[in-house]
């Protein structure tokens, strides 16, 4: 299967960049000449790797990769120049993974494809999109101590619940960890945890309401996404655990092996059973508050 990589330069150069690339069996090549025409290429086109230059004519490749960490951050970054790594800017760039390649090396052609195919292979996200308050959102799960909690069963009862009402294969509550998600029940899989990097719900955590892929092969966010194809998520739908301080924990979230839509009221449906959940986690930490507080007072 031919695999299509954006490649990004001014022009003059960006040429021989797609030279380069459409010179492997493997890959094929669509070029942009700017900053402003990478969003729209990444919206449309299932883009497996983005090769991109540093000094572009609006703007530098750091811009191209803030770019590629809204709009598709599953999709890894090669940054070609002849600019020394001292002169790159990366401001607001610091959490996303780049390869660096020196385009002034002698072997640089050679080397660019080696390094695009490894990355494609190797890189499932060049980077995942963590919420500007993620310091306090930790710090509000940190302090439910839900491995303390007595909850596995009634969760676990929920998901069974949540999969049977929407007839779908899987069902789960995760929580979202700094790097990973982890899974208080799963209905129709064994699944304990999953990178952040793999999950789609570190998506659907920055949106309001429920977040639904239809059909995730045809989403280029998560179509070269190898982890969800190995689990055969074709379809997804999650909801926010929003705790009171406004702060979002974790999912609810149903998984089908088929493409699937969901009505208004599903999706009103499922958003009640995450607000369920959290409730359930609410009143497990009151009962465990107050009896720290019984003991603390026996004891005094």
């Amino acid at each position: 299967m031919t695999r299509t990589v954006l490649c990004v330069d001014s022009e003059g150069r960006v040429d021989s960049v797609v030279e380069t690339i459409d010179a492997s069996d493997e890959l094929r090549a669509i070029e942009a000449t700017s900053t402003d025409d990478v969003a729209s290429i990444l919206e449309n086109e299932a883009v497996v790797c983005v090769v991109t230059g540093y000094d572009l004519p609006d703007g530098t490749g750091m811009d191209v990769v803030r770019t590629i960490r809204a709009h598709a951050p599953q999709t890894p970054c090669v940054l070609f120049t002849d600019v020394p790594p001292g002169e790159i800017d990366t401001t607001s760039a610091e959490e996303s993974i780049v390869e660096y390649l020196n385009r002034g090396l002698p072997d640089a052609a050679e080397r660019l494809e080696f390094v695009v195919n490894d990355v494609i292979e190797h890189s499932a996200q060049v980077s995942f999109l963590r919420p500007s308050d993620e310091d306090e959102r930790l710090e509000t799960l940190a302090g439910y101590e839900v491995d303390e909690l007595p909850i596995e069963d009634s969760f676990g009862r929920l998901t069974d619940l949540i999969a049977d009402h929407f007839d779908v294969a899987v069902s789960f509550v995760g929580l979202i960890e700094a790097e990973e998600e982890n899974f208080l029940a799963c209905t129709g899989a064994d699944w304990e945890s999953l990178t952040r990097e793999d999950t789609i719900c570190t998506h659907s955590m920055l949106q309001e309401d429920v977040m639904v892929v239809e059909d995730i092969t045809a989403d280029s966010r998560f179509s070269e996404n190898d982890q969800l194809q190995n689990l055969g998520i074709v379809s997804y739908a999650g909801a926010n655990m929003t705790a009171p301080n406004g702060q979002v924990i974790g999912q609810v979230c149903v998984l089908d092996h088929e493409p699937r839509q969901y009505t208004e009221p599903e999706r009103e449906t499922l958003q009640q059973y995450a607000d369920t959940v959290m409730e359930i986690l609410e009143l497990r930490q009151r009962l465990r508050d107050a009896g720290r507080a019984t003991v603390e007072g026996a004891s005094q």
